[in-house]
């Protein structure tokens, strides 16, 4: 692109008295970034690099909402985790500060998939990959009929308070359009997103080791308790021992001891 070097030339033009322009700050002048006309001028930004950076920000689109989802997820997690388990101001405040970071996660992912589906409408216009809608905050939920964390913090804070029988609500609630990416119920389910299927096969997998998991403690236990009938009749046995030689204290001290093992090792 070598026509930039004159547009960031004159870009950079400034009043000496004014503070410099922080690092984070200064343009770098992508093909996204340049009016129409400029991009059409050959001297200034060629085809193919407008190109090269359409196909980048269209992966950037798709990696920005597979991150958004996972990152949702987690929040959903964390917040029926805390409404479930934690009590108390200092665990609340633990917990609000964990979520509160995963919040943040969320609008940093939620600002590279605006910037970037921003760079492929400037290159390519609003009809090259309609499947990236706009991303509002309305979109940004895990699961429309979960609560929000807001919601929940209220509620828990009323507890000991006189509580209302939960009421079924009649409002329509859809998926948001991030969890069905190619389509969705009642249009064509079968471009469902693959994130969806991933998320399923996730689940059926932890399904699958909690059995396992199961199967195992069970199995554990059968031989613990097997374990212990053993040690307590080998106990039982030296109860038998002869003792003809021995003296008498010793002998009903030794069988009382034998038989406190069986006593404890009973099940």
């Amino acid at each position: 692109m070598p026509g930039v070097a004159a547009l960031k030339a004159c870009a950079e033009e400034r009043d000496p008295d004014e503070p410099l322009v922080k690092a984070e700050d200064v343009k770098l002048w992508m093909p996204s970034e340049l009016t129409t006309a400029q991009r059409q001028r050959r001297g200034v930004c060629r085809k193919a690099v407008a190109e090269v950076e359409a196909k980048l920000r269209v992966g950037q689109c798709k990696d920005a909402l597979d991150e958004l989802r996972s990152w949702l997820h987690a929040q959903r997690h964390l917040v029926m985790w805390r409404n479930a388990n934690f009590v108390g101001q200092r665990a609340a405040t633990r917990s609000a500060t964990l979520i509160g970071r995963v919040g943040d996660r969320i609008r940093r992912t939620a600002a590279k998939y605006w910037r970037a589906r921003e760079a492929v409408i400037a290159l390519k216009g609003d009809n090259f990959a309609p499947h990236f809608k706009e991303l509002n905050q309305e979109n940004m939920n895990a699961n429309e009929e979960e609560e929000s964390d807001a919601k929940s913090r209220k509620k828990l804070s009323r507890l000991g308070g006189k509580c209302s029988p939960n009421k079924p609500s009649n409002k329509k609630r859809t998926f948001s359009w991030i969890w069905m990416v190619g389509g969705g119920p009642g249009e064509d389910e079968a471009t469902l997103h693959d994130s969806v299927q991933v998320e399923w096969s996730k689940a059926l997998a932890r399904r699958d080791r909690w059995v396992e998991e199961v199967e195992l403690l069970r199995e554990e236990m059968k031989r613990v308790l097997r374990m212990l009938r053993t040690i307590q009749e080998e106990w039982r046995e030296r109860t038998q021992v002869c003792t003809q030689d021995m003296d008498i204290a010793l002998a009903g001290g030794l069988k009382a001891y034998a038989l406190h093992q069986v006593d404890q090792y009973g099940t």
